[in-house]
């Protein structure tokens, strides 16, 4: 801590024999209160210091000084206090988390990282300036779905509002095609307004990725998925329907621009040698 932010208030202060920092314990040596140069004799431990605004003594690096709004040095607790900054770590401990249940999936029938689509729905509803909460529950919007993560995971590590948002975008997979898509096309007039944005994101990326493929690949596209392209143009086309509750966001309207584009704009000639 640099000399001219070192004072006392305290006049009848006693030196005492040991300093240990208040933080990490580690023994530290303290400036002597008759000089703010001299230091004790000690050697191998820590320098220190007490913070002017908590009166803590603390070693160099659990101080962690910081110039406040006064040009006064203080320790980082003190600092961050001051600006009431906090960092949510939630958010970098979702996208960690997605990555490791994520990590050996790869997009249907392709080599493309499984991860890369958990991406783009948070980049698209980080786009939207959507919560924190919602753009979480889209990073982790399928791992209920298409890992062995369970409700308490997610509910211990990001609560329970999180876990509502992902488990009602969350298809059951013991039920037939159909039965899962109409489940979700009927259930979503009646969701929350979170559970909306992610299903959008979610649906808008698979769009995204679907029409690039057609303009490589042509038509050929559709055999690699479980419904044929009419019932898929059928489950868009619903979704779309059910999503009023957000048509004035931008990823409404690019999704019922995609739509539109791919299942009635004619790809035949598209991925012919």
């Amino acid at each position: 801590m640099p000399d001219d932010e070192y004072e006392n208030d305290n006049e009848s202060w006693v030196e005492p024999d040991d300093f240990f920092c208040y933080k990490c314990d580690c023994p530290v040596k303290m400036p002597k209160w008759d000089g703010p140069y001299e230091y004790y004799d000690e050697t191998d431990i820590a320098e220190g210091c007490i913070c002017p605004e908590c009166n803590r003594q603390l070693c160099e690096k659990c101080a962690n000084w910081q110039r406040n709004d006064e040009g006064r040095l203080v320790c980082f607790d003190c600092y961050d206090k001051e600006r009431h900054f906090s960092v949510d770590l939630k958010f970098h401990k979702a996208i960690i988390f997605a990555c490791k249940k994520h990590g050996k999936q790869y997009r249907k029938s392709t080599d493309i990282p499984y991860i890369s689509h958990i991406m783009e729905v948070m980049s698209i509803l980080m786009f939207e300036e959507c919560t924190i909460e919602t753009i979480i529950a889209g990073i982790l919007h399928d791992t209920l779905e298409d890992t062995e993560t369970t409700d308490e995971e997610i509910r211990s590590l990001f609560g329970a509002n999180i876990l509502s948002i992902v488990k009602n975008v969350t298809e059951d997979k013991s039920k037939s095609w159909f039965e899962r898509k109409e489940h979700t096309i009927l259930s979503l007039p009646r969701s929350l307004y979170e559970v909306q944005l992610v299903c959008c994101a979610d649906k808008l990326s698979n769009l995204r990725s679907i029409y690039a493929d057609l303009q490589k690949q042509g038509e050929k596209v559709w055999e690699r998925f479980n419904a044929p392209k009419e019932k898929q143009k059928w489950y868009y086309e619903g979704i779309l329907r059910s999503l009023r509750k957000i048509s004035d966001t931008d990823m409404y309207n690019e999704l019922e621009e995609l739509i539109e584009a791919i299942f009635n704009l004619d790809w035949s000639s598209y991925g012919e040698e």
